[in-house]
Formats: C-alpha cells, sequence, structure tokens
C-alpha cells in the first residue's frame, strides 16, 4: 500500500470521526435543550422563592406547554430534522470523495 493511499484513509477515517461527532453534539443539543430549560425554570422560581416541589412541578408543567406549542409548529420540526439529515448527508458525500481518491491511487500504482 503506497504511502498516498495510507494518507487519504486516515483523512477520511478523521473526516468520519469529525462528522459523526457533529451528528452527535446536533443530536444531544436537541435532546438537551429541554432539560436545561426545565433547570433553568426551577431555578427562577425557587429563586422567587417557591418550595422546590413546586417550582419543579410548574417547570415540568412550562416544559409540556413549550413541547406542545412546538408540536403545532410542523414546519420547525421538519426543519429541525432537515439540518440532521443535511450534516448526515454532507458528511457522507465528503467520506465518498476519499474512497474516489484512494481507487485513483490504486490504479496509478498498477
Amino acid at each position: 500500500m503506497k504511502l498516498e493511499q495510507t494518507l487519504v484513509k486516515v483523512f477520511k477515517f478523521i473526516t468520519f470521526v469529525f462528522f459523526t461527532l457533529t451528528a452527535l453534539i446536533y443530536v444531544g443539543i436537541i435532546l438537551l435543550l429541554p432539560l436545561d430549560v426545565l433547570f433553568q425554570v426551577i431555578r427562577i422560581l425557587h429563586a422567587i422563592g417557591l418550595p422546590t416541589a413546586i417550582a419543579s412541578v410548574l417547570g415540568i408543567g412550562a416544559i409540556g406547554y413549550l413541547g406542545l406549542t412546538i408540536s403545532k409548529m410542523p414546519a420547525l420540526c421538519e426543519l429541525v430534522v432537515d439540518i440532521g439529515r443535511q450534516i448526515v448527508d454532507f458528511g457522507h458525500a465528503q467520506i465518498k470523495r476519499c474512497d474516489a481518491l484512494i481507487e485513483q491511487g490504486g490504479k496509478a500504482g498498477a
């Protein structure tokens, strides 16, 4: 195996790891955002002087209302899913570009 092919394979792996990490960060943010909002609402209500149990119930209610409001906007939900899909598709396309270089290097060496 030539050095050029090895370098392209290493770059392909780095590209794969980068886009996998990017997609995982995007999904993680989408999943953790409601939890952070809940935490901040409970903190604000607790700072006002409400007991933690009552602040938690009100915070969960606020997050439920926010989720209901967002679910009534199908264009926003579709946009969030589409952005994630585009991240995956773009990463896949970049990895496929590396495959062409690997094949080209194999044909040039023969």
